[in-house]
């Protein structure tokens, strides 16, 4: 099931009619690692960080839970044909829509929402945050990465046949469109995992882990549950921005129309879908189970049956003088039993 997702517009994030959720939580927003790795601008205290506090005079850099927050998208125009967005301290301010260093923060409007059903997971603050669906996110500890990163190497992972797509475009060119590239999942111990090569977005691109992303380096990122927040409107909006690195519109400006644009189309054609967890164990069944209406079944009930009638005709008398030895019992028993096991083997 394909669902309609969309962004917050800036009415439902800040101001007297704001969701509940955004009130309570606030307008904050942490990236998973991914959303790191693939090249969003963070609010660490280098650079823009730095430059921020200075202007403003205070420093709001992180969640209420510490984690590091960034840039991202809203559904709503700004000036001058500009998109207007979250910043760092959650106050807002634009980008152009044809950037690639802000960020995702997917949202489902009630109507989407109520065709779902949501596991809960946790309450915070009053807020009640469900999982649904599934998305590479954390990056894997450092024994864990080593390991991957050598069975993959020796191609001794198994992939799972599900694959996530992002843009290949450089962080910094504005006028080439969407070009993707697809990350294939391998699973390993249980647990599930993509290979990104890091691309930072500036000096304060750092990890949950407090490494800083390297340009190039190739990252192995977990695949985990999404984590909603749940307002009480029905609408759900993702706890954390979810991808990066790609632009919200090919256009230099953009006119408040959000399902006109390129990220709209994104959302559609990708993040809806990989977001979805396969049916891994219909997947794994449909591609080993095999039926009587199998090829390789029929050939070896094919090769089965000659094989028994050439047992059966040895028992009658030799044509044109060739003189043919008769198979003992046990013989025929010998060869009876390896056709059936060798039957049992393609049906596994």
């Amino acid at each position: 099931m394909n669902l309609d997702f969309t962004f917050l517009k800036e009415d439902q994030i800040w101001g007297d009619d704001a969701l509940e959720v955004m009130k309570k939580y606030g307008t904050k927003v942490a990236p998973t690692d991914l959303t790191v790795i693939l090249g969003v601008c963070m609010s660490g205290m280098s650079g823009w960080g730095e430059l921020y506090y200075n202007y403003k005079g205070y420093l709001a850099c992180t969640t209420p839970e510490g984690d590091l927050t960034c840039g991202s998208w809203s559904a709503s125009s700004g000036e001058d044909g500009s998109v207007r967005c979250v910043g760092y301290n959650g106050y807002n301010y634009c980008y152009l829509p044809n950037v690639r260093i802000s960020s995702a923060h997917p949202a489902l409007p009630q109507k989407e929402a109520s065709k779902i059903s949501p596991s809960e997971a946790k309450v915070i603050d009053g807020i009640r945050v469900a999982e649904y669906g599934e998305y590479p996110q954390t990056v894997a500890d450092e024994r864990t990465s080593e390991k991957l990163e050598r069975l993959h190497g020796s191609n001794s992972l198994r992939s799972t046949g599900k694959n996530y797509t992002f843009d290949s475009v450089e962080l910094e060119n504005y006028d080439t469109p969407f070009k993707a590239i697809s990350y294939p999942e391998y699973e390993m111990d249980g647990k599930r995992y993509i290979r990104v090569p890091g691309r930072p977005a500036d000096d304060d691109s750092k990890l949950s882990t407090g490494e800083q992303v390297e340009e190039g380096k190739p990252y192995w990122v977990e695949v985990q549950p999404i984590e909603w927040l749940m307002d009480r409107s029905g609408t759900m909006v993702a706890r954390k921005c979810l991808f990066a690195g790609i632009q919200f519109d090919t256009k230099s400006s953009y006119d408040g129309d959000f399902k006109g644009t390129f990220m709209k189309h994104y959302l559609d054609t990708y993040f809806a879908k990989e977001m979805q967890p396969l049916e891994r164990t219909n997947v794994k069944e449909n591609s080993t189970k095999k039926t009587d209406d199998d090829p390789a079944t029929k050939r070896i009930k094919k090769i089965k049956e000659q094989m028994l009638r050439t047992i059966a005709a040895e028992n009658v008398s030799p044509q044109k003088g060739v003189v043919k030895r008769k198979r003992s019992d046990a013989e025929k028993q010998i060869i009876k039993a390896a056709l059936d096991s060798a039957s049992k083997g393609i049906g596994r």
